[in-house]
């Protein structure tokens, strides 16, 4: 296998890619060495750049390229390589279904792990716009069309059955299926890893309560196919502006259930919420609109995805679905507290992870307002995860949020 790096990408392009013009002066920069919101970034992944454009390239090796505070060569933090081809044909599928959700993939050598696709730094991670409180138009509604018609046209309720169990097989992904399944629902995390701060969470998210539903839900996770989730689907991994989303990192693609896209997502707009709750604002008019955004956002996303894929399943779905509105309105309903639950699984990992807290959080300068900010989201955490039956609609998720928040601030004073 070639290794890959600044020196030898460039004479690597101009043999098993010649399309992408190495004549004139070609740059490459390396990804995470210096660019804003890159934590736990696994892969080796560079920018190269000629007169006319750039691209991305993307590597998979037997490491992880991670922070320098973990083992990249623990077992349980090295996924299968292979890993690399199954994103790009996810990508190419989604794209099918999702062009303007996806960025271009042109090229892949399976051999050494290597795939190439559109640079999309003409827009910004919403995360890092998010965590500067700049509001971006119709985040949630996109990425809630994303993952609904992702969803919807990779499930057996559109397929026919042959077709999805052989996609079924094809994105088994055991591999990546473990990190999830052991780093999320079990959050195996190391204990001495555990940020300094909220080393004293650790015996709350490892409660006995939690931790059994966190089974339950884990359980779920592994023996649901729905449909194709993207299993990864947060702000980071978001590229956006007021017009357009490009959704990236697809390597955690297979079958499973729909409500964890849209539950780990949810995660990522609460802890924007949370942060949000503490961090300074020029005003306190501004703090009191970005928090309306983003509960908006909440909304938008659950109530857009289920209006979208009911309108769906009573156009496209299989006649023998499309012939009972009853499970469609129960399947659509049962959504929401599998959502809350799954939501509740980053929630509290995110707080422990070795990975450090990610970057709505780290704006926070004053240390005890972080901490603050940090023990509301795993308050919430566990409010969606232990009270996840009662969440039956989407004004039930956003009640569960201003209610935890009030109760957080009134216990503080």
């Amino acid at each position: 296998m070639i290794v890959l790096d600044k020196r030898n990408i460039v004479p690597y392009l101009r043999e098993r890619y010649p399309a992408f013009d190495t004549a004139g002066q070609v740059s490459v920069s390396a990804i995470g060495d210096d660019e804003e919101d890159s934590q736990g970034l696994i892969n080796y992944v560079f920018r190269v750049k000629n007169a006319q454009g750039s691209l991305i390239l993307k590597q998979a090796r037997a490491n992880m390229r991670l922070d320098d505070d973990v083992e990249s060569t623990d077992a349980s933090y090295c996924p299968p390589q292979d890993r690399n081809y199954s994103e790009y044909l996810s990508m190419k599928l989604r794209r099918a279904i999702t062009p303007d959700c996806v960025p271009q993939v042109y090229f892949a050598d399976r051999d050494n792990h290597v795939f190439l696709m559109e640079d999309v730094n003409y827009l910004k991670p919403a995360r890092a716009q998010l965590a500067r409180g700049v509001t971006i138009d119709g985040l949630a509604e996109r990425t809630a069309r994303f993952l609904c018609d992702n969803h919807f046209y990779t499930s057996e309720f559109y397929l026919d059955t042959d077709t999805f169990r052989e996609l079924d097989r094809r994105f088994v992904s055991t591999g990546m299926r473990a990190i999830m399944e052991n780093w999320l629902f079990l959050r195996d995390t190391p204990t001495h890893k555990c940020p300094a701060l909220t080393q004293h969470f650790l015996p709350y998210i490892f409660a006995d309560d939690i931790v059994t539903q966190s089974h339950i839900l884990r359980h779920k996770y592994m023996n649901s196919t729905q449909a194709f989730i993207h299993s990864d689907v947060h702000t980071s991994n978001i590229f956006a502006d007021d017009r357009q989303i490009k959704v990236i990192d697809m390597e955690y693609t297979f079958a499973g259930p729909m409500a964890y896209d849209l539950g780990y997502f949810l995660a990522s707009l609460v802890s924007q919420y949370c942060s949000a709750v503490f961090r300074p604002f020029p005003s306190p008019g501004e703090r009191e609109d970005f928090k309306r955004y983003l509960l908006a956002s909440m909304y938008a996303l659950v109530d857009g995805y289920q209006r979208r894929f009911a309108h769906h399943w009573d156009g496209e779905a299989k006649e023998v679905y499309r012939s009972c509105p009853g499970f469609r309105d129960a399947f659509l309903a049962g959504l929401i507290p599998d959502m809350a639950g799954y939501a509740a699984m980053p929630m509290f990992t995110l707080c422990v992870s070795s990975f450090g807290f990610t970057q709505e959080f780290e704006v926070i300068e004053d240390e005890r307002l972080k901490l603050h900010a940090l023990q509301l989201y795993c308050s919430l955490g566990r409010r969606f995860l232990m009270k996840r039956e009662r969440i039956r609609t989407v004004k039930d998720v956003i009640s569960a949020v201003l209610e935890g928040e009030r109760e957080y601030l009134d216990h503080i004073k």
